[in-house]
């Protein structure tokens, strides 16, 4: 605490502790009736020795001998002789209520119980009454005291960070319980304080004792239990970004030390990483500080670097924007803060509409509108609201219309609302008394007019108005939400009802379920109509729970889930098991892949290339696996082509997604057509094959920088753009030699946007009745299937045997149609004597050339 000095208003108190040793009286001869015998209990119980509670500190009796000084009507006053000014008295104190002094059915808030009686150095003196639910608590009227504390000031923890004291669910609120127990504390303030002091009269006037445990002097500016609002302040030193190594508090207490990077101004109005995944350049960090206190509190910080910490008054820094200590400074962030509307229009329409929006102070410090988390949790399974973390950058989910706290000046703002929306960066000013904040998003292109549905399939943990809501601000029209099994966890359980759940403005919430095996793989099953598809997971730790034996393939699981009028999708394919997936697929159970596009196909889409190369068809689409507040809805999600003139309805959706009118995407919009049909169609050609047109379109508001067309797996024709462009297309005539399929990629241009992608189902192609095949890639299917026949055989805990024998069925189906494809379409033989197929290289012969005559690059 800080000295006071001069004449005018200044910051800092000056505190003395009163020594009451002499005066404890009690707990000393006891009654022995039980009331009395379990208050001595509780006092007994109470923190002694020095303390400070709310900063204040006070002297109380040590563990041993009488605790408190106890008054009542019939125990004579105390006075306590003191010497010395005091704007308050600073008392920690309770009164006792005795069975006969409670009255439930006529409480009497304000009833005087005791009185302290300041008598100053000059003879005058006043006295102050002490009211029950005023400045003690009475348990007739349940509520907390009106003028006073409770003993411990609540602690600030981060949610982010649990511990094993704190269950989780508490820790989100971002303080711990109230810690030590023991008498209230309260601020009796001087009616002058102006003269010297010369004692203190303690009196009780019922026959329920006033119990005081500690007594304190104090001198300063204001109250010392009113604080101010929180704020977050920031420690300046020439030259340098400040790391704050610790931070403490005396009257009050720090509730974050909040790290930013990115200071605003022209550069963040106009970086390239708006609207993206990618983070903005960091420039130095530095901490900044949220803090509650008093008027009078002193903020110790001790900088990185340095040995003492400085010390700031943060009533000075609150209310004239700054205090120094040397050569460094406490500066208030945002201090004026007022409510007003907040409406985001969609220009295209000039209706309010949902956004992810951020609001962001010159520092960087985030500004979260009423109701969203400031700290926003990241981790799995432990935050469900409307908030996000995208780039490093914190959103909230917003209607179009929403009320909220800003700091009047400026404030930085961006807007996102999916891939067809321009995102925006603007700086504004929120002015003294305004009431209304308009902003505005741009359309820059329109596919749902055209019949294109945004979806993501595949979501989790989230409630379904959540979900609608996150979707509506994210551009998606589909939100699949799963529930599923974690172990002994089942999350959305209950809110699956086996029909669409929400649907409103556009965007439908359909709740399926994921079911998972922790070896077989996994299968998502959507828009399952009526009893769900159970059990969700089967076979052991990570999916279902320790014990919990194999019992459904994901065959049967995606069979029974097509009888029930669903769409079964593998998702983030291949990972995840990644055994069999051979079996359903060559059933046609599988109705789409999740594939998560990376520049130069990765693993996944080579995967899923040789499924294509071998005559199998299956779609692709995409799905963001959604299960904390670190992704953001639908970011990567699917397009699918629905007839623009039938209404969009949950099931024509699913209708377009099987019939393989669907695209994958981070971000491009694209687009295939083949002669004039477009994905999902089949082009029948003769057995000798031909010449096709094929035209591809991609189209994305940040930069691209490549468009592919592969055939059969091959690269057959590309346009690139090095410096970017927000449109790249491909016209070219393709040689079609054998059946097969061909489908089109797209990469954004190097920097923010370059993990941006987008992939294509493909066009079929027939060539008289010959078939699609690979050799060496169905024998990489062949060896999933062998080694989930060995699982199953040898360690997979089973419910029972003839399940198991049904399930092996199923993969020796699998096993015995690609020995027969390997043997009749790929002319191998079986030798070495070690169980495999070899074919010794790919059916199909070199792919075409390119258009301008240079061969074909494979990208992987």
């Amino acid at each position: 605490m800080s000295k006071r000095s001069g004449s005018t208003k200044t910051f800092g108190a000056r505190t003395r502790t009163v020594d009451l040793s002499e005066h404890w009286n009690w707990p000393r001869r006891v009654p022995k009736e039980e009331w009395w015998q379990k208050l001595a209990e509780r006092v007994g119980k109470q923190p002694a020795g020095d303390q400070a509670p709310w900063g204040i500190p006070f002297k109380m009796a040590g563990e041993k001998g009488p605790r408190v000084v106890l008054v009542s009507k019939s125990r004579p006053a105390v006075t306590i002789p003191v010497s010395g000014k005091a704007d308050f008295f600073c008392l920690l104190h309770a009164w006792e209520q005795m069975p006969e002094d409670i009255h439930w059915q006529d409480p009497t808030e304000g009833l005087v119980v005791g009185e302290y009686e300041i008598t100053c150095s000059d003879g005058s003196g006043r006295i102050v009454p002490v009211r029950a639910r005023f400045e003690v608590n009475m348990v007739d009227s349940p509520g907390p005291a009106w003028l006073a504390l409770p003993f411990a000031m609540p602690v600030a923890v981060d949610p982010t960070k649990p511990t094993a004291e704190i269950q989780w669910g508490r820790l989100q609120t971002g303080v711990t319980g109230r810690g030590k127990t023991g008498p209230l504390v309260y601020a009796m303030p001087n009616p002058c304080p102006e003269k010297s002091i010369r004692s203190l009269t303690l009196r009780g006037l019922k026959n329920s004792p006033l119990l005081i445990a500690g007594l304190t002097l104090y001198q300063g500016a204001s109250h010392p239990l009113r604080h101010l609002p929180r704020r977050t302040y920031r420690v300046k030193t020439p030259g340098r970004a400040v790391r704050v190594e610790r931070a403490d508090v005396d009257l009050g207490t720090v509730t974050r030390v909040e790290t930013v990077a990115v200071p605003r101004g022209k550069a963040w109005l106009k970086a390239r990483e708006a609207g993206t995944q990618t983070k903005d350049p960091p420039r130095a960090a530095e901490d900044l500080l949220e803090v509650v206190a008093a008027e009078d509190a002193t903020l110790s910080v001790r900088m990185q670097g340095q040995s003492r910490p400085a010390q700031f008054s943060v009533g000075e820094a609150f209310h004239k924007g700054k205090s120094r200590a040397g050569k460094a400074s406490l500066e208030v962030l945002g201090k004026r803060r007022q409510w007003l509307q907040v409406r985001v229009i969609d220009r295209s329409t000039g209706r309010p509409t949902p956004t992810r929006i951020h609001f962001s102070g010159s520092r960087g410090e985030y500004l979260a509108p009423y109701g969203h988390h400031s700290q926003v949790n990241t981790n799995w399974f432990e935050d469900y609201a409307g908030d996000v973390v995208v780039g490093g950058r914190s959103y909230a989910y917003v209607l179009g219309e929403f009320p909220t706290d800003l700091p009047v000046g400026d404030v930085y703002v961006e807007i996102y609302k999916g891939f067809e929306y321009k995102p925006v960066r603007r700086k504004v000013t929120i002015r003294p008394g305004q009431r209304l904040l308009e902003l505005h998003i741009d359309r820059w292109k329109d596919l749902r007019r055209q019949g294109w549905v945004t979806a993501d399939t595949h979501v989790h943990f989230i409630s379904p108005q959540t979900a609608w809501l996150e979707g509506q601000a994210e551009g998606v029209n589909v939100v699949n939400l799963l529930a599923s099994q974690w172990g002994r966890l089942f999350t959305n359980v209950a809110d699956y009802s086996g029909r669409v759940g929400v649907a409103e403005e556009d965007t439908i919430v359909y709740v399926g379920t994921e079911n998972r095996n922790h070896m077989l793989g996994h299968m998502s099953m959507l828009g399952t109509q009526k009893l769900p598809v159970f059990p969700m997971c089967c076979g052991g730790p990570g999916e279902a729970h320790i014990g919990d034996p194999d019992f459904r393939t994901l065959a049967e699981w995606a069979l029974e889930n097509r009888r029930k009028g669903g769409l079964s999708i593998r998702p983030h394919y291949p990972y995840c098991g990644h055994t069999e997936d051979p079996v359903p697929i060559l059933k046609g159970l599988v109705d789409a892949l999740e594939i998560n596009v990376r520049r130069a196909g990765g693993f996944p889409v080579q995967e899923w290339y040789r499924y294509l190369n071998c005559g199998y068809r299956v779609t692709c689409v995409g799905g963001t696996d959604k299960m904390s507040a670190s992704t953001a809805l639908g970011w990567q999600r699917t397009y699918a082509k629905l007839d623009p003139n039938t209404p969009f309805t949950y099931a024509r959706w699913v209708k377009a997604v099987r019939a393989g009118r669907a695209v994958t995407t981070t971000g491009p919009l694209l687009d295939l057509r083949v002669e004039g049909r477009q994905m999902g169609d089949t082009i029948a050609l003769p057995p000798s094959g031909g010449t096709l047109e094929a035209h591809a379109t991609a189209e994305c508001f940040r930069p691209l920088g490549l468009v592919e067309l592969v055939l059969n797996g091959h690269v057959v024709a590309r346009e690139e753009a090095p410096a970017g462009a927000g449109k790249l297309a491909i016209r070219t005539k393709l040689k079609v030699a054998h059946s097969g399929w061909i489908a089109a990629r797209c990469w954004g241009a190097p920097g923010p946007a370059g993990y941006m992608a987008a992939h294509t189902s493909p066009i079929y192609l027939k060539c008289g009745h010959s078939r699609a095949f690979d050799g060496p890639a169905a024998e990489h299917m062949l060896a999933l299937v062998e080694g989930g026949i060995e699982y199953l055989n040898t360690i997979a805990t089973v419910f029972d045997e003839p399940s198991r024998k049904r399930m092996v069925k199923l993969f020796k189906e699998a096993r015995a149609e690609l020995k027969g494809r390997l043997i009749i379409e790929g002319g191998c033989t079986h030798h070495h004597g070690d169980g495999h197929y070899h074919t010794h290289g790919h059916r199909h012969g070199p792919p075409s050339e390119l258009p301008n005559g240079q061969s074909t690059t494979t990208r992987s």
